[in-house]
């Protein structure tokens, strides 16, 4: 079912999607998207396009009082990584775990073997799901980003936030209040990215 309209957030004009821009969790601070705020959040997300209703994408709310057992799980993906660390890293890596308002695993589950949704397909479906909860979010006003890293492939992490043996963690989405507005962006336009078939031919030329 549809979120209800007070729900969602501002209508959204083509000049907003194109000025998106990701922005570090670091500078993504309270407050966050509330529940029902959060709640369409993820009903765009489930939006995305999806053949055979595969729905080859979940997400897991990280809540604010279980920072400190993410904190401990980043630290065992980097050591898992990494082998020994020192002071330093292993400050690092639990920091990480306390930035952004709003933290959400995307949890993906890809199917071999579907002759008309080959797995590539289905990767599209999640980042299109992606994409819908970064648009979203912006529609309410918060900033947000997808980060990953060589953590997200790790046992201690898949294990930590319950994954099946047929899921993968693909990272983290944060969402907050942007404390500093990131920079422009600098991304190819039409020009560079659109073409036409078939080509037209010189004149004169055949």
């Amino acid at each position: 079912m549809a979120p209800p309209v007070s729900c969602l957030g501002d209508v959204m004009q083509i000049a907003e999607i194109v000025e998106r821009r990701s922005v570090s969790p670091r500078r993504l601070i309270e407050p966050g998207p509330n529940s029902a705020q959060l709640n369409a959040i993820i009903e765009a997300a489930c939006a995305a396009p999806d053949h055979r209703r595969l729905r080859p994408w979940r997400f897991v709310l990280i809540r604010k009082d279980a920072r400190e057992a993410l904190a401990d799980l980043f630290e065992a993906a980097a050591r898992e990584t990494h082998g020994a660390l020192n002071s330093d890293q292993v400050k690092r890596a639990r920091e990480k775990a306390e930035n952004g308002a709003c933290l959400i695993a995307v949890v993906a589950e890809i199917r071999n073997g579907i002759r008309d949704v080959p797995p590539h397909e289905q990767w599209v479906s999640v980042g299109a799901a992606i994409q819908n909860i970064l648009l979203a979010a912006q529609s309410f006003g918060f900033g947000s980003m997808l980060v990953s890293g060589d953590k997200v492939s790790t046992r201690a992490l898949s294990d930590g936030l319950g994954l099946a043996p047929d899921e993968l963690l693909l990272g983290f989405v944060a969402i907050g209040t942007i404390s500093k507005q990131p920079g422009p962006a600098q991304r190819p336009g039409a020009k560079e990215k659109l073409s036409y078939w078939p080509k037209e031919e010189k004149q004169g030329v055949k």
